[in-house]
């Protein structure tokens, strides 16, 4: 089987204040900002991205913790088709910038935020 994940994308994480998130990469860790939002802020780092988000659960306004695995693919359509087919519970797409992305958990509960470039959530419907 070809393998349907092209590359770690990006290592994200949900932070409660994203201006005090973005000073502590920037500023503690000597990191240069990509984007810079209250919605979205990256850092680039030997080849991968550093991604901050609020939280993304509904109505939640504190961070769960850890960080999530966002992994880039060819077909997320295809991919959410395996993982359903084994029992794996995928959230709905939603669009970001340049793309489509969903969401789901490995076996141990960790999230994986798979994406799509060049889709929106419509497409893949």
């Amino acid at each position: 089987m070809e393998p349907m994940v092209k590359n770690v994308n990006t290592i994200l994480c949900e932070v409660a204040d994203m201006n005090r998130a973005v000073a502590f990469y920037r500023d503690l860790l000597g990191l240069t900002p990509g984007v810079s939002s209250p919605f979205w802020s990256d850092f680039s780092v030997g080849g991968m991205r550093i991604g901050l988000h609020p939280p993304f659960q509904g109505g939640m306004k504190e961070p769960s913790g850890g960080w999530i695995l966002g992994i880039e693919v060819d077909d997320l359509k295809a991919l959410r088709a395996i993982l359903e087919v084994a029992g794996t519970k995928c959230e709905d797409y939603h669009d970001i910038p340049g793309g489509s992305v969903m969401d789901f958990h490995d076996l141990d509960g960790n999230p994986i935020q798979a994406m799509q470039t060049g889709v929106t959530a419509k497409d893949l419907a």
